[in-house]
Order: C-alpha cells, then structure tokens, then sequence
C-alpha cells in the first residue's frame, strides 16, 4: 500500500483534473477515484495514481480509500449517470462516510456550489428553479459532513468558466455575496487546495469568488 497526500472523487476532467494539475506541482502524490469507462488518461499523465471505482457503490470508496491511503480527500462528484440519478448526494456521501470509516479527524474537502443550505433561500428564483435539484442534493453531502468525524471544510464555487486560471480568488464566509462573475476552474481549483491545507479553515463553510481585478 502506497500512501498518498491526496485522494480524489472525481479527477478525470474540468476542475478535478485542475486540482490534479495543481497539486502534482506542488510536489503532493495523487491518487483519483475514476468509474471504469471514464477516460482517466489526462489523469495519469500528470503522474495521478488511478483507482477505478463507482462513487454508487459504497463499498468501492472503502477499497479507494485503502488503496490510496491518503493523507487528505478531496470530493467533488457532481452531476447525473446515464439513468439520470444525481450523484451529487449519494456519491458525494459514500465517499465521507469511507473517509469516516478510514479514519477519524481526516482532512476532508467537499466541492459544492454557491447557493447550497442556508444560502439558496437568498439566491434569485430563476436560479432556484433551474438549479435547485442539484443544489439540494449537494447540501445533504454538506450536512453529511458536518455531522461526521472528519477535519472537514466545505468549499462553494461560484459560476465556473472555462477560461485560463489568474491564480487569485477570493474567498468569503458562508453568507451569500452579491452577484459575482465567474471565476476560472483553474483558479478554483487552487482555492481548494489552499484550503485543504490550512486548518484555520476547518469546520467553515467557503465561498470562493473571482479575485477582484488588480488596480
């Protein structure tokens, strides 16, 4: 068993692999929880250990959690499968509970999204409606974590683009801010990961916004 800094759920594209990216040039070894059949390519490239599980499956994220032996976890599942079930909950879930069950007091960080749990009465009806169903099924995996034994942060991106990184954002406490322009995956990734490792920032709730412009 090789231990590693860094275990992902999630990590095979968009802000993942950037995660991947970014903490592979921070020196840290990195192992990703990748489904099978999922192109995991870009991942192992940048010298991501892959571990082939389905976040459905509970028992999988146990086996990922031994086999990668991390030092910290990071989740950020999102989206529905070819039947339409959202993984945003249930995978996101199994995922903390393995961490849980791995070890006590581990450092864990869930990716969700700007306008999950006490923030999505104050977000704008249109958003409610369109986003809503992802945004419920991501605050149950908040209070999931916030109810479980784990050093855990929860990181909320806003809007995200796909334009190039600047390396700044800002961060915010949980109260929802006004409206915000998207912000680079690249960028959020780094967020995360400077979040991961500071443990001032422990049992909060983050939002991560563009970096305002420098004058």
């Amino acid at each position: 068993m090789t231990r590693h800094d860094l275990l992902l759920f999630g990590g095979a594209a968009n802000t993942g692999l950037h995660l991947v990216r970014h903490a592979r040039a921070r020196g840290l070894s990195v192992a990703c929880m990748i489904r099978e059949g999922r192109d995991a390519n870009a991942a192992a490239s940048l010298g991501a250990t892959v571990v082939r599980g389905d976040a459905w499956l509970a028992a999988d994220c146990r086996r990922a959690l031994r086999e990668a032996a991390p030092r910290a976890v990071i989740s950020l599942l999102g989206g529905k499968d070819a039947n339409g079930r959202r993984v945003d909950a249930a995978g996101n879930i199994n995922a903390i509970n393995a961490a849980a069950e791995w070890r006590h007091g581990l450092p864990f960080l869930l990716l969700t999204s700007l306008g999950c749990d006490e923030q999505f009465a104050d977000m704008p009806p249109a958003v409610q409606q369109a986003l809503g169903e992802a945004l419920r099924a991501k605050t149950l995996a908040e209070r999931c974590l916030r109810a479980s034994p784990l050093a855990w942060t929860i990181a909320r991106p806003g809007g995200l683009c796909h334009q190039d990184g600047i390396g700044r954002y800002r961060l915010a406490a949980s109260p929802l801010p006004g409206r915000a322009p998207y912000l680079s995956r690249s960028d959020v990734a780094l967020a995360a990961l400077d979040l991961l490792a500071d443990a001032t920032r422990q049992k909060q709730a983050w939002t991560i916004l563009a970096a305002d412009p420098e004058p």
